[in-house]
């Protein structure tokens, strides 16, 4: 399964079964990221902040967005990101999620990067 099938899939079902839309997709630049490291099922994951800059339309009136984004990626997603230098600018798609069941806070789950 590539990475665009995965995200696909990973939209397809919501809490408990039921059928829902959670995409995301940002342009942005990687302005850090921890090391690779490996979950005990041994996949790769990697963690990275993403900072999103751009003007947008709302209520017809122009708009500036600044924004930092908390992201994870896992498996290919992980290693790709991995290779990346901090400062690449990339189209970033997922899904969004709590940072953890306790947390309130959320965060952006990367499945696939593109080039702009």
């Amino acid at each position: 399964m590539n990475q665009e099938e995965a995200a696909e899939n990973s939209n397809k079902l919501g809490e408990e079964g039921k059928a829902g839309t959670n995409q995301f997709t940002l342009t942005a630049t990687l302005v850090a990221k921890s090391i690779l490291r490996y979950t005990p099922a041994g996949l790769p994951i990697c963690e990275f902040e993403l900072e999103h800059e751009s003007e947008q339309l709302e209520a017809s009136k122009p708009r500036m967005v600044k924004c930092t984004v908390s992201a994870l990626a896992l498996g290919v997603a992980a290693n790709q990101v991995n290779g990346l230098e901090v400062g690449s600018l990339k189209n970033w798609s997922g899904f969004i999620a709590l940072r953890s069941h306790k947390s309130k806070s959320l965060r952006f789950h990367v499945c696939a990067v593109r080039e702009c």
